[in-house]
């Protein structure tokens, strides 16, 4: 069982994918008040598992590039609560245009389609943005609320070093722009937004050895998030709190 509640009340998107899923399990190890957000989260047991263990759990059927089912999920969301501490956007769930052939075709300069691009985009670098837009009103209404968006270090420029994966870093890359136009705009409210890169985690216990846990990149992307100063807002970090170069 987790210690005593915190007051902080945290939702989660990307909830049904082994990071999503690891951050709602910290934030709810620390005493979070957590909305675990994801398609269908009756496919995911493992959260009716955590309700189970900890409570202070509720789950949110939206996906964040699917503007009807956000629209939906905020009065469910407006019952619970009126106010986010922290909006985690986590890693998001794969579109119909991502079938194992169609998201290696997007890769590749020969075989990469306009359509298959623009929706990658969509998906993974405007949704997002929508997304805090749309629950800017919770987040307002706490001093101090912060937006933590996972990202990859595929989105860095400076980083790119070869070809390929053209849909993977070009929406990386747009959503760091995004976000930090965001973090601008939020700066008077007292909103901070941080960028964080888990970087290539295990997870299971069997994983490789050369990488780190699911557990110890979740752990990190929240305590960088939570140690970003104001003056730093927007800001690309590793879960190891080194900078990353954009």
């Amino acid at each position: 069982m987790n210690a005593a509640l915190s007051s902080r009340r945290t939702l989660v998107t990307g909830a049904s994918q082994p990071l999503g899923v690891e951050l709602v399990r910290q934030c709810l190890v620390r005493g979070d008040t957590v909305y675990a957000a994801c398609r269908n989260p009756a496919r995911v047991p493992v959260l009716a598992d955590l309700r189970a263990e900890f409570g202070g759990l509720e789950m949110l059927p939206f996906d964040p590039a699917d503007a009807s089912s956000v629209a939906d999920a905020v009065p469910v969301l407006e019952q619970f609560t009126d106010t986010l501490d922290l909006l985690i956007i986590g890693p998001g769930e794969p579109g119909a245009h991502e079938r194992a052939g169609e998201a290696e075709r997007d890769a590749h300069l020969d075989t990469l389609t306009g359509s298959g691009l623009a929706e990658h985009y969509r998906r993974y670098a405007v949704s997002p943005l929508l997304l805090v837009r749309t629950v800017l009103p919770f987040l307002a209404h706490r001093d101090g609320a912060r937006v933590l968006v996972t990202t990859s270090w595929l989105g860095s420029l400076h980083g790119k070093s070869q070809g390929g994966d053209y849909a993977t870093c070009a929406s990386a890359a747009a959503l760091h722009m995004l976000m930090r136009a965001l973090a601008h705009d939020l700066v008077e409210q007292g909103i901070v937004v941080g960028l964080g890169n888990p970087g290539h985690f295990a997870t299971t216990p069997e994983g490789p050895v050369f990488r780190h846990s699911v557990e110890e990149a979740a752990l990190g992307l929240l305590g960088q998030m939570d140690r970003l100063p104001r003056e730093r807002s927007g800001a690309f970090f590793d879960w190891t709190g080194a900078e990353r170069a954009w």
